[in-house]
């Protein structure tokens, strides 16, 4: 792949940096430094924080800086990985002001159960008052598990009392 633009490195105290996104984002960066563990070797990294990050080792300070550069551009390419736990608690957040997502009941029985667990933990006692918009949204979600349950998406749950290895074992003395 050639690289679209060369990354702007700059000398750091001990390696070269590239912020191609700017410098007050440390944590979206590239940089080079001499490798210890090999003589005459450079470490080359390309990192932005809770998307990619990717290393290598090169011959020489240049090889690194340009194996580092085809890297950062290669990966800025790749998806963004989705955040779910962000996105269940924004729909839960968002239950009381703002209707919820057409696509919700499409999503995967994982982000279901996730939402879920979200509504139970943050409004509990309104479900239990049967506060309109959070108990209609509780139980769209329930009827939607048990349709995917009626239909094989989801397996039975089962029987709480047959599983061996919660039994509880006396103490000899």
């Amino acid at each position: 792949m050639d690289a679209p633009a060369r990354l702007k490195w700059r000398k750091e105290a001990e390696r070269y940096a590239a912020y191609p996104v700017g410098p007050i984002h440390a944590d979206r960066l590239a940089w080079i430094a001499p490798n210890i563990g090999r003589y005459q070797s450079w470490k080359w990294v390309v990192r932005w924080e809770h998307w990619f990050a990717e290393a290598g080792i090169a011959d020489s300070k240049q090889a690194a800086a340009d194996q580092a550069t085809e890297a950062w551009w290669r990966l800025v390419q790749t998806e963004i990985p989705r955040d779910v736990d962000l996105e269940a608690c924004m729909i839960v957040a968002r239950l009381l002001v703002r209707p919820v997502p057409n696509s919700l009941f499409t999503e995967d029985v994982e982000f279901l159960k996730k939402v879920m667990w979200t509504l139970n933990n943050v409004y509990r006692t309104e479900i239990v008052e049967s506060v309109p918009a959070v108990r209609n949204f509780y139980e769209q979600l329930s009827a939607e598990f048990a349709r995917r349950r009626r239909t094989g998406e989801i397996l039975d749950q089962p029987d709480s009392g047959t599983n061996s290895s919660v039994s509880r074992r006396r103490r000899r003395r």
